[in-house]
């Protein structure tokens, strides 16, 4: 005969059996069954105990109200608790209030398991007891007592941080990748657009020498000489930035300890300057008691960097007016200050002054490429150093550079 026997009544008869002849009707005869069934019932009640407290993943018991019932040890240790029981005993550990970051999370967990029984990977993000954030995964179905009265949930829940994290990582490497390549499409354009026009004003004025030299005055030829000169040298600039990123970006870029005479250094960038813009302007040169100083650098890098400065700061304000370049030396910095009496920066432009290709609304009516900045900012970066800006419109701008310094 068949027997269906609840494990309350196994356990009575188990506890009685030596006691009494009979227990609810049920012979004594019965009493090995109910032993045999009682052991198994102890055995399956300790294997399942050791998966619940060795479980790889955390597993608990909570009310709907968010209040934990039951966890295991795995549960407690992604929470940062030293154990089950300081979870249960503390009363103030509430998954609504305490828990989840979003606390409308726990409305949305418990809004689907009573629309579906059960959740899968449900993602939130979690505090832990020392208040750090990690990301967290669950699965869960709604709990009933044995009156089959819904009194809350169980599940599961694994710690997804490493994975999100990741994801991220992926996620920015993507949109970098798609960064680039944008930029790439966008250089290569720039780039192809700025030497067609260097190329097609050299190739206009050399067939104008060729064919209407003869009936060209000597000023006539001299302007297309330097037409011609000019356009060489906006295609070398613009293939010395390219290089010039490309090896920073690369890595090629070698920083040696190089002693620096300052004033002899800008007087040279000076120079430069003037031979490429025919400018007028006032130049102006202040140090600190020490002219010199000892920075690691690459000279070709450094000189880029006031090259387009100082280029710039002649291109973007009226002819006679003061360019002013001051030199100091504060603790462990060397401080440069490139300063002018132009056009000034918009606010608005302030953000992507240092973005490749990036130009001011007020600065397009002038030549340019948009790369000057940005290889300032890539070169400052390579030394270790730091950029600053300070500019008001119609008045002027002053760029502040800050190098690490050797000696000297």
């Amino acid at each position: 005969m068949a027997l269906s026997l609840s494990k309350e009544f196994i356990r009575n008869l188990y506890n009685q059996r030596s006691q009494e002849k009979q227990v609810n009707g049920y012979p004594l005869a019965v009493s090995p069954l109910v032993v045999s069934i009682w052991k198994r019932l102890q055995q399956n009640n300790e294997k399942y105990r050791r998966i619940f407290e060795n479980a790889a993943v955390g597993i608990y018991q909570a009310t709907l109200q968010g209040q934990f019932l039951t966890v295991n040890p795995t549960l407690a240790e992604i929470f940062g608790y030293e154990s089950a029981q300081e979870i249960i005993a503390n009363s103030s550990i509430n998954l609504k209030a305490k828990v989840y970051v979003d606390t409308n999370r726990h409305q949305e967990l418990v809004r689907l398991l009573q629309e579906q029984s059960a959740v899968w990977r449900f993602e939130s993000q979690v505090y832990r007891k020392d208040g750090s954030k990690i990301w967290i995964s669950e699965n869960g179905r709604l709990l009933y007592n044995t009156k089959g009265e819904l009194v809350g949930y169980e599940g599961t829940v694994e710690d997804i941080t490493y994975r999100k994290q990741a994801e991220v990582a992926l996620n920015e490497a993507l949109e970098k990748a798609k960064e680039l390549s944008e930029l790439n499409s966008q250089f290569a354009s720039m780039v192809s657009h700025e030497l067609k026009n260097s190329l097609t004003i050299i190739l206009v004025s050399t067939d104008l020498l060729r064919l209407h030299s003869q009936k060209m005055t000597a000023e006539e030829k001299l302007n297309r000489l330097e037409k011609i000169r000019s356009a060489v040298k906006n295609m070398t600039g613009l293939l010395e930035g390219v290089l010039t990123i490309s090896k920073a970006e690369a890595g090629n870029i070698n920083l040696e300890n190089v002693r620096v005479d300052v004033k002899g250094f800008f007087q040279e960038i000076w120079q430069d300057v003037q031979a490429m813009t025919k400018t007028n302007h006032q130049f102006k040169v202040i140090c600190d008691h020490s002219a010199c100083v000892t920075l690691a650098t690459d000279i070709r890098l450094l000189r880029q960097i006031f090259f387009n400065l100082i280029l710039n700061a002649v291109k973007y304000s009226p002819n006679a007016t003061q360019v002013e370049c001051e030199f100091s030396c504060q603790g462990a910095e060397a401080k440069f200050r490139i300063k002018d009496e132009g056009i000034g920066i918009l606010p608005e432009d302030k953000e992507n002054l240092f973005k490749i290709f990036h130009r001011g609304k007020n600065a397009r009516r002038f030549e340019g490429n948009g790369l000057g900045l940005a290889l300032v900012k890539k070169a400052v970066d390579l030394h270790g150093g730091n950029i600053s800006v300070e500019s008001k419109v119609g008045v002027g701008t002053i760029f502040t550079i800050t190098l690490p310094k050797l000696s000297g």
